[in-house]
Parts: structure tokens; sequence; C-alpha cells
């Protein structure tokens, strides 16, 4: 039996426990109703749930002995965990039994979020959404942000912006914040604030608000010097709070990739990019806590990029200590936050944007390092995030992978200094694989689908040098002119190396929809990698039919609007790689 993520602690004995039906024993009503799904009202055998004041607010305790189950828990939420965890056990005994076992389990992060960025193309349905969060619910996150930056929700005082974007609505994020709820999961605001806002300053009547780029044109970047810019944030909020329940939001601030230049060029000359920034940064918390009683997050990068500016960060305010790499300095910057007594989670990434199918390698060491950092160090938080560079055509069934990873080591988190941290990082990796294998793709027979997905995704190690934050055949995707003779026998080993992974596709049974997309996966990378080696005899059909397969996979899950970011990538790529 295994079960994810992991617990704490957990013994199994020798023995059985056998009913022909379960029934709940329990004097809190909300109680009975959770576990209403696994029980009946007369089982022969009984699962006893009762408080235990001793216990924290996610803590339980499970037995199953010849007497029945008995589950202790903090608060209700802990109850809540203990019926996952009694779900998985009993989905994995045959039915009317299950074996004799002894758990006591809490969290070594506090709180557990996943990030999904929803502003680069795909805004998924609401359906998936919910399955989502399902997920999410089944791994013991608490925690959900959609990542916002342009014209994805309908913002009150915008109407006439997001009329044409098929928009997540008011009464769609007070349902998804409902279903959060009934889940245990916080459902976070997440909007930026000052980079990354190129949607909103390309329209002609906001363009004065952004600092002028280098080539002239308005930038991405808000003018932090312009009084105008903090009314403009506050319009964008105004209203944005009304469907989350949260007492949190994140609000972005990262990646000002203009300040310093042009308007703001005098400003930072004269007193450092660094407070400027800070200066910024305050007026936002300021508005964020005052006038709508939120505590914010913000991503820290400008912050270490100028460390003499963490002393004047707002003391209410979560630095969100954000990278994407193995090498990542985690363990150093949770020191540094720590030092200053500053409220801090740590944020590591999928690796699947510029990838197509993630970097397997890299995600496991930038996974793990970050969950033992944050329990080392007492980060509040950690947060998995999901970007959708170059309009996010990563397939969902590609991402569980880092997600189940995600779940399972902040929850239990690895022993910082452990002398055999490598095995039980490899006997996890191989736990959650058989999660994949059982409970996501069903996968029948011997062979198991995770571990082909997990091996797609180290495709890239097959390159010609590691690439930063994505992978070289994806990078060049876009790029052409970078793709070099030595780098094409990089590429030429990729497609040799996926090719075996197709043929290894085509003899696996699972679930339809999941072996779909993952097909569709290993195609296109297997589509690019002949277009970037020269191979061009039948690529207009290949191009076609990954463009028709593409469309089809989009509106299983994403909202009619946003694939051809992508597609148009494609097709600019098969004209210059052509010629």
């Amino acid at each position: 039996m295994f079960i994810i993520p992991c617990p704490k602690h957990m013994e199994e004995f020798e023995g059985e426990l056998h009913y022909e039906a379960l029934s709940v024993v329990c004097e809190d009503k909300c109680i009975n109703e959770m576990y209403g799904e696994l029980t009946e009202i007369n089982g022969d055998k009984k699962i006893f749930v009762n408080k235990n004041e001793s216990l924290s607010d996610e803590e339980y305790k499970l037995t199953v002995n010849e007497n029945g189950v008995n589950i202790e828990y903090g608060e209700i939420v802990g109850a809540y965990r203990a019926l996952t965890t009694l779900k998985m056990m009993l989905s994995q005994c045959e039915k009317g039994s299950i074996g004799f076992a002894k758990i006591h389990d809490c969290p070594s992060i506090k709180n557990r979020g996943y990030m999904l960025d929803i502003s680069r193309g795909r805004i998924p349905k609401l359906s998936h959404l919910k399955r989502i969060i399902d997920l999410l619910a089944d791994l013991k996150y608490n925690q959900l942000q959609l990542y916002m930056d342009s014209f994805v929700y309908e913002y009150k005082n915008f109407p006439e912006y997001w009329q044409d974007t098929k928009p997540l609505t008011k009464d769609e994020i007070k349902e998804l914040d409902k279903y959060c709820t009934e889940r245990f999961i916080k459902f976070v605001p997440n909007q930026n604030s000052f980079g990354h806002m190129g949607a909103w300053t390309k329209k002609e009547e906001l363009s004065h608000l952004s600092i002028t780029g280098s080539d002239g044109k308005p930038s991405a970047t808000l003018n932090p010097l312009k009084e105008e810019t903090l009314s403009f944030i506050d319009k964008i909020y105004d209203g944005y709070f009304d469907s989350f329940s949260a007492d949190m939001v994140n609000i972005g601030m990262d990646e000002p990739i203009e300040l310093g230049l042009n308007e703001t060029k005098e400003m930072c000359d004269r007193v450092g990019v660094g407070k400027v920034y800070t200066d910024y940064l305050k007026k936002v918390c300021d508005l964020i806590s005052n006038k709508y009683g939120k505590t914010p997050m913000f991503w820290d990068d400008i912050v270490f990029k100028h460390p003499e500016q963490l002393d004047f960060v707002p003391k209410d305010a979560i630095l969100m200590q954000w990278g994407y790499e193995t090498e990542h300095h985690f363990e150093r910057n949770c020191q540094s936050i720590k030092d200053r007594g500053l409220r801090f989670y740590v944020c590591p990434g999928t690796s699947m944007w510029q990838s197509f199918v993630g970097r397997t390698n890299n995600v496991i060491f930038n996974i793990t390092n970050s969950a033992e950092s944050a329990s080392y160090y007492g980060a509040e938080g950690f947060l998995l995030t999901e970007w959708g560079d170059c309009g996010h055509p990563q397939m969902a069934s590609v991402t569980y992978f880092p997600i189940v990873l995600g779940g399972s080591v902040s929850w239990n988190s690895p022993d910082h200094n452990s002398e055999k941290a490598y095995e039980k990082r490899r006997e996890l990796l191989d736990l959650i694989k058989a999660y994949l294998d059982k409970y996501i793709y069903k996968t029948k027979g011997d062979k198991s689908l995770a571990d082909i997905v997990y091996r797609m995704g180290n495709y890239y190690l097959h390159e010609d040098c590691l690439a930063f934050n994505g992978t070289e055949l994806a990078i060049y995707l876009c790029k052409p002119e970078l793709l070099t003779e030595k780098k094409r026998i990089g590429i030429s080993r990729v497609l040799k190396y996926m090719m075996d992974i197709k043929q290894e596709l085509n003899e696996i049974t699972a679930d339809e929809d999941a072996l779909t997309e993952i097909k569709f996966s290993c195609d296109l990378i297997i589509y690019i990698s002949r277009l970037m080696c020269g191979l061009h005899d039948r690529l207009i059909e290949e191009k076609n039919d990954i463009i028709r397969r593409y469309k089809e996979l989009w509106l299983k899950t994403s909202r009619d609007i946003g694939a051809e970011i992508f597609i148009d990538v494609l097709e600019k790529a098969f004209i210059e790689y052509t010629k």
C-alpha cells in the first residue's frame, strides 16, 4: 500500500479489517456529511472520528484495527486530510477489506499552493479547473492561484477591454472559490501590478502610463513615478476581490525590465533602481492593506537584485522567493529573508514552459530543493508555478508529474541534510509514478505510462547544452538564426530519442484522453526536430496534422480563444526553416 503524499509516520501490520459496509460515528454533523461518500447509515464496521485538542489544524491520526477505523483530528480540515488518506487506502484494497495500519500525519509547510498562468493564451474551461482542484485536494494542497496580467477577467472598470476575450466572469470566480473552499483550498487572487502589463499599455489611452522601451514604444512596465499609475492599479483591483474570499493577494511586481530607462532614468540614477522599486512596492502594498484589507504577496526578484532594499520591504508583505533552475539559491536566499524576520514562500516551477513536456531532472531538484529550504528556514508557504510562455502549448497530461511531486514534498519535506536523501528521493519518484499510473493515467498492463512521460521530459539532456528556463528545441523554434550546425546535431539526437519514445507509446494502454495528449506532445517534438534538422519530406502534411490535433485538444480543456498564438509560432517557424 502507498499513500501520496507520504505520511510522516506510517506502520502497517499483519491482518485486515473485513466489512460489508462502513458507517461513521462522529458528533460533528459536517464531518458526518464529509465522510458520507464512503459510508452507509448502518454499516457493520465503524469509522470513529473524534476531535483531539492537542493536534494542530491539519494534523490527524488514523488507525485501522479489528475494531474499525479510528480517526483523531485537530480541526475539521484535519478530518478532511484523514479522509483523503483513507480513500486512497480503500482504493488499493479489495472491496470489503482494509489492511491494519497506524498513521500520524501533519504538513511540513503550512501553505502549499499551485499557480496556473491563464494570461498567455490558454484560459481553461471551468470543468478543467475543477478537475485540477480535485487533484490538488487529493494531494493535500491548500492554495490555488490563477495568474492574471491581461484581459482574462471581467474587470469592473474596463469592460471595453474584455468583451471579446472570453474571460472568467465574476460568477465563475465565485463558483471556483466555493468549489475550493469545500475542499479546504484557499483561492488566492493573483494580479500583476508593475511588469508584464503589456496587454494594458498597448491600449492607446493607457500607453502614457508605461515606461518607454529602448525601441521607443510603450513597454510592458508601468511607470512607478507617475501618480496616475497607482490610481490605475486601484481601478483594476476595484471589484476584483468581490468574488474571492481569501484574505491575501499576489500583486506580482516581478521583472519591471524597463525600470531605469527613459522617464525613470534620472530618478533611478539619483536614488537607485532598488529604492524606486521599493517606494512603489510600498504604495501598492499600502493600497492593498489599507483599502482592501488583504495581505500582499510579491515576487522578490528585484529586492534580491538590490539586497539593501530587503530592509525596507513592508513587514506585513509576503516575499515570493522564486527560481526555476536546479542551481537556484533557495537555501541562501531563504536564510537572508529569515535573518531579517520577513515573511516568505518558496516558489519553484513545473519546468513545463518553453519545453512542451518539461525538464524532468531539473524539476526534481528545483522542487525538492525549494521544499527542503522552506521547511528548514520556516517559510510560510510553497507555491508551485506553471507558466504559459509562447501561447501555453503544453498539454495538461504532461504537467501532472511536477504537481504530484510538489504536493508530496511540500506536505512531507525531505530532511535538509539527510545522508539518505538520494535514496529517499528515488523511492518517492517510484511512488509518484505508481500514483500517476493508477489514479491519473489509469495505465493497464505491465508498462508504465508515467515512466514514459518522466523520460520524455528528459529529452533536453540530449541537446547540445542545457538552456536556461527552457530547452534549446523550444527556444530555437522562435529563433532559427541561433541554430548552429552543432546545435542541429543535438536536435538530431532528440529526434532519435523521441522516435523511440513514440514506439513505446504505441504499445501502451491507458486513459484515452491522457494518452492522446501525451502522444501529441511526443509528435510535436518529433515534428519540430525534423523541421530543424532539414528533413522536409512530407513536412507540410505533418505541420497541418499537428495544427489540426492541437486545435482539437485545446478545445477539450480550454476556451475557444488563444490557440492561434502557438499556431502562429508554428507557421512562422515553418516558413523560416524551409527557406
